[in-house]
């Protein structure tokens, strides 16, 4: 079955969405005061003494996990273990994945805008990446792509 296009929008988002994860993840663990980030302000607003936790979410959900799905909704591998995980569920475990994806960088922006408020621009390009990955991982051709 050929890929409907959506799915390779999809892939982009989400490889839009890893390389910001990693930049920050690894810049906020590089340096954890926020310094090089020019964040040292919005650090006695959150409720961590320095960027290192926020650094390791970001790198391994907002980094990683993006381009394992992409592997996953790309050339989807058969993983039985994983696939337990979501035997209930009758689509691929990378959809699932994304899915969840979509859900986990909503509930972070949303908790990042009641800590710090909604005052930098990469917070809005964050948001509709993630809104463009929510409703593109719904389209009606991905899901029957992606359907077991």
């Amino acid at each position: 079955m050929k890929r409907p296009i959506a799915i390779w929008i999809l892939i982009f988002w989400l490889l839009f969405l890893s390389f910001g994860g990693l930049y920050g993840g690894i810049a906020m663990l590089l340096d954890p005061s926020g310094n090089s980030l020019k964040m040292t302000e919005v650090l006695p607003l959150l409720p961590v003494s320095n960027y290192a936790l926020p650094g390791l979410f970001l790198l391994f959900v907002m980094g990683i996990l993006p381009l394992l799905l992409i592997y996953g909704l790309f050339a989807p591998p058969n993983w039985v273990w994983l696939e337990s995980f979501f035997q209930k569920i009758e689509y691929h475990w990378a959809w699932i994945g994304t899915v969840i994806l979509g859900l986990v960088l909503a509930i972070w922006l949303f908790v990042e805008g009641v800590l710090i408020g909604f005052n930098w621009p990469i917070q809005y390009v964050t948001a509709f990446n993630g809104l463009f990955i929510l409703l593109l991982v719904f389209l009606s051709p991905v899901r029957r792509f992606y359907k077991k």
